[in-house]
């Protein structure tokens, strides 16, 4: 049995690794570089439209490669699980994305893989996986539309 102390940890824990969610996409869409790479453990890895791993990497790929790819963009986070084994912590999250490229408003889903470390006391992505459902323009709707890449679900698949 579990005392107090374990399971107000266990809480706390929790709560910190939602806010550790929430500020990605926070810190994300407001571009500020430094401090979102901080989520990140120092080798940290984030594999979506391509793999990297590290600090510098990171930075070089969200500050360089992402502002390339919208004008602007838009994260949104809900429905987060996680499992928690001492200082490793794993889960999913789903994601829904607003972006503008070229002057045209894309919606897309998906969600995140998640493993998380404690370092130095404070919870950080070792690594960040995304999985796209679709990426399509708003003005088109998302039915029967597959992020580029991933193969369409069969017709009548859940």
């Amino acid at each position: 049995m579990k005392t107090i102390e374990d399971r107000l940890k266990l809480v706390e824990d929790q709560l910190e690794i939602a806010q550790l969610r929430a500020h990605y996409c926070h810190l994300l869409d407001t571009r500020r570089w430094d401090e979102f790479i901080a989520l990140f453990t120092p080798d940290g890895v984030f594999e979506g439209l391509e793999a990297v791993c590290g600090h510098d990497a990171l930075h070089a790929f969200f500050s360089e490669r992402v502002p390339k790819l919208a004008e602007d963009f838009w994260h949104f986070c809900t429905n987060g699980t996680v499992d928690l084994d001492g200082d490793v912590a794993t889960g999913r999250i789903s994601m829904e994305y607003l972006s503008v490229t070229d002057g045209v408003s894309f919606v897309s889903a998906g969600h995140y893989d998640d493993v998380m470390h404690r370092v130095d006391g404070r919870w950080r992505f070792a690594s960040r996986k995304i999985t796209f459902y679709f990426l399509s323009p708003l003005s088109e709707g998302w039915a029967g539309r597959p992020f580029p890449g991933r193969a369409p679900a069969p017709r009548g698949a859940a």
